[in-house]
């Protein structure tokens, strides 16, 4: 593939994936993830490569969410990969770590979230914007923050799309690491020294460990598939997109009702 919204570098055992998409802040696309995928495969097939690691170009953005110009119902805006590249980063079997500088939205959150080590700059910001820009992001992507940053906080985070500092992402647990500006560059370097030194079929353990904590939700459809298939081409989500676009007021009176959703209780709850 001829990568056109990422950069791709391999030296010294890292594996480098730049977005290069700095006129959108770094948004992403289809053919962003696509190409991510590719890239996450080779280096994770490449016995030379002990450790990934994703950034953003330019100086404002690590990446700012799903592009929110695209049409979301077509492959332009969710890629033609059979493979997700969120899963990748779990369970590739080499550490994955996000170089984040600047705004870490939506998506972008998402993204550094999922990575084994977050490192962020201190004029880094983060935070989740789906309820309101209506982007029916559910299931076990969103329900993995909790185990970054507990219930509570992870509720918050999605629930009230905020915006967070990077200390404030630090204190939450969301982030490792945070320094300049100028010393992110060093930083992630003495993160990807520590991992060499290490072994890698143990690492490799470690990561399976960690991930086998959460397998039974990830094996869970997301309640938008389940309960709500059709919400992306809704008048809501296009009034919501379109109001995030042109910067104006929603439209309230294009809000769906509640889903009327019967849960079934379980065995054990002794009923």
């Amino acid at each position: 593939m001829n990568f056109t919204d990422i950069l791709y570098d391999k030296r010294d055992g890292v594996a480098r994936i730049t977005i290069n998409r700095p006129e959108v802040y770094n948004a992403i696309r289809g053919r962003t993830t696509d190409e991510m995928v590719v890239a996450l495969e080779d280096g994770a097939a490449d016995e030379t490569i002990r450790v990934l690691v994703i950034a953003g170009s330019g100086p404002n953005a690590f990446c700012s969410g799903r592009d929110q110009a695209e049409d979301r119902s077509s492959p332009e805006y969710s890629g033609t990969s059979e493979n997700s590249f969120t899963d990748l980063i779990r369970h590739i079997p080499k550490p994955v770590i996000a170089m984040v500088d600047g705004f870490a939205i939506g998506s972008g959150n998402i993204l550094a979230y999922t990575c084994d080590f977050t490192v962020a700059s201190t004029r880094s910001t983060f935070g989740q914007t789906g309820p309101r820009v209506g982007s029916p992001a559910s299931g076990f992507g969103v329900g993995y923050l909790a185990h970054h940053v507990g219930q509570k906080r992870a509720r918050e985070i999605w629930m009230l799309t905020q915006q967070y500092t990077a200390q404030q992402a630090y204190d939450f647990g969301l982030v490792n690491s945070v320094v300049p500006h100028e010393k992110l560059e060093a930083e992630v370097e003495r993160y990807c020294a520590l991992i060499k030194n290490n072994s890698p079929v143990i690492l490799q353990l470690q990561k399976i460990t960690f991930n086998e904590m959460s397998e039974y939700a990830e094996s869970i459809p997301s309640p938008t598939a389940r309960y709500a298939p059709d919400y992306i081409v809704s008048e809501e989500a296009e009034e919501r997109r379109l109001s995030f676009i042109e910067r104006r007021p929603i439209d309230a009176s294009k809000n769906l009702p509640l889903l009327d959703i019967k849960r079934e209780k379980s065995a054990s709850s002794g009923h």
